[in-house]
């Protein structure tokens, strides 16, 4: 393929997506709602959906012939439906870890030197066609998450891609403020110094991206865009049980960078399963440089440990709801009964522990003793959790057996207020379900406090004030860490306290959140999802360091006069 013609068609993608991306980079500063992505099925193209679905169904036990990858064997994924419970029976190329790091190093010496503004229009014409196969993306996310339909869209739809052009804006922020060249000239007694400067953008090297099972495209998008934006290559190695979605956007990509007259291999999907994982391998290879992670806290702390690397890190953290003074129980009850039961409390978001004041709780009606509060929770979520069109439209389906097995457990440690059971879903009979277990836990169960539970679940542990409440969340997001927390008062001083005291130890706080307003969602162009100063995460999607971190800048100077 000719160079000066895929370079031109290069330059035009940048001229064609530029004025977008500025769109999205204001956006950004200015932290007001704007998308670039409509996020209802409903204003999508019908036949786009019709053929989705075809896509879907006819993946389904053949090989992933789409990506553009060289590898040794043919795999089948740990990829298996939490609603029908059958797996989906899809193949997948398999590099071995060495080849697919030699190949990284390849694509690195040509990508590095691809012109940012080149780079950043490939990959935002890449989103664009990534917006075709929403529904596809929809139905593999489904399938292999436990998502309901509605979150799968989105999550892995349009709000996934609104993070990635989020990302790309970002980068674009970072690489246009220094200028690629300047004379500099210092004047002086006899003749002027003058220096030509030239500032290289150079990416830190190749990039690992962990995938996680619940979220695979939402959570790695953001880091993949950010690495290739840079410049640098990208190892990406989904779950085992989530590789669908996430090998779809691959594709995309991989077919692109060869119209491009590029490397295909500029970013590489690098399968494994459970009983065969490669992620460590990858992982401490020297050749890696950066590496996104979204999981538990255990590999968390170990990529955290290794030498030379620069982690961008999505961990477990434990989040409070703190229930001080309201205006409507009835309202705060619904609405954290809908963000504790959405996916069924699989999200790095859900709230976990919910404190009330023993004392009681004061509202617009009155006082509201402790019991009459714990009351309207549970029956909201008893509500919720009944409701024939609400519950498999919010709550989905548990990702596997394991979560199921865990919030079981914790009946045994504290007060049963509702017990956690299954829900028929009405149009998967095998579908591997559970409602929210309720238990009240006593404040001195630290251990058990102090623990993310993951799933559907919620904790109530009764507090002698909101001043106590505070500081236990305060020392948990200290120790624990937190990536939401949910408070409710109509105390202004008091609100002015929370702020202050938990800024401090960087929680992100939503105070009085009700209505459509739910503290599991984060938004692009506006929230930073996490902060990455607590120890649920060191990263936060998507601020100016997630990308920063990734690339330094090179100074070349020429000394023209002296």
């Amino acid at each position: 393929m000719d160079y000066y013609i895929t370079a031109q068609s290069r330059a035009s993608l940048w001229e064609k997506h530029k004025n977008r991306l500025e769109e999205a980079r204001k956006a950004w500063r200015e932290r007001k709602f704007w998308y670039a992505f409509p996020e209802d099925p409903s204003q999508y193209d019908s036949a786009l959906a019709q053929q989705g679905e075809a896509d879907f169904k006819a993946q389904l036990s053949r090989p992933f012939d789409r990506l553009r990858q060289p590898g040794k064997k043919w795999v089948i994924s740990d990829e298996v439906s939490p609603y029908t419970q059958e797996p989906l029976g899809i193949s997948y190329p398999q590099a071995d870890p060495q080849e697919a790091i030699e190949l990284a190093q390849k694509a690195l010496s040509i990508w590095r030197w691809v012109p940012w503004t080149e780079r950043l229009g490939i990959l935002m014409e890449s989103v664009e066609r990534f917006q075709r196969r929403f529904f596809e993306v929809a139905h593999a996310t489904l399938h292999t998450t436990g998502q309901a339909w509605m979150m799968a869209f989105q999550a892995s739809g349009p709000h996934a891609a609104d993070r990635a052009v989020e990302a790309l804006a970002v980068a674009y922020h970072e690489l246009d403020h220094i200028p690629p060249h300047v004379r500099w000239e210092k004047p002086t007694p006899k003749e002027p110094i003058l220096i030509e400067k030239h500032f290289i953008p150079q990416p830190e090297g190749i990039s690992l991206h962990f995938g996680v099972s619940t979220f695979p495209v939402w959570n790695t998008l953001p880091g993949l865009y950010a690495s290739l934006a840079v410049g640098s290559p990208v190892l990406l190695k989904p779950h085992p049980r989530a590789v669908y979605p996430i090998a779809i956007v691959v594709a995309i990509l991989q077919e692109l960078f060869e119209e491009h007259g590029l490397p295909s291999t500029i970013v590489q999907l690098v399968v494994d399963t459970l009983a065969e994982p490669v992620g460590k391998r990858l992982a401490e290879h020297p050749a890696v440089r950066i590496i996104d992670y979204t999981g538990g806290p255990e590999f968390g702390a170990y990529l955290e440990s290794l030498p030379n690397k620069i982690t961008f890190l999505e961990k477990a953290g434990v989040n409070p709801v703190l229930i001080e003074s309201v205006n409507d129980i009835t309202s705060v009850a619904k609405n954290i009964a809908f963000s504790a039961s959405l996916y069924s409390g699989q999200m790095c978001t859900a709230p976990q522990n919910v404190y009330i004041l023993r004392g009681g709780v004061k509202t617009a009606q009155g006082q509201l003793s402790y019991e009459e509060v714990v009351q309207a929770l549970t029956k909201a979520i008893e509500e919720l959790a009944g409701h024939p069109k609400a519950a498999p439209a919010i709550l989905g389906a548990l990702q596997n057996s394991t979560v199921a097995e865990r919030v079981q457990r914790l009946s045994g440690h504290g007060q049963v207020r509702r017990s956690a059971t299954a829900y028929k879903h009405p149009q998967y009979e095998q579908a591997r379900t559970l409602t929210p277990l309720i238990v009240e836990a006593p404040s001195s169960r630290e251990d058990f406090l102090r623990t993310e539970h993951f799933g559907p679940r919620l904790i109530f542990v009764p507090v002698a004030d909101g001043e106590a409440a505070l500081e236990a969340i305060y020392q948990l997001a200290r120790e624990k860490g937190m990536l939401s927390c949910s408070i409710y008062t109509t105390d202004s001083s008091f609100k002015q306290r929370a702020i202050q005291k938990l800024a401090e130890a960087a929680v992100p706080i939503s105070f009085n959140f009700h209505g459509q307003a739910f503290i599991n969602q984060s938004v692009a162009f506006s929230d930073f999802h996490g902060t990455g100063g607590n120890p649920a995460g060191n990263a936060s999607f998507t601020d100016s360091s997630f990308i920063v971190k990734r690339f330094r800048w090179v100074q070349v100077r020429d000394c023209l006069k002296g």
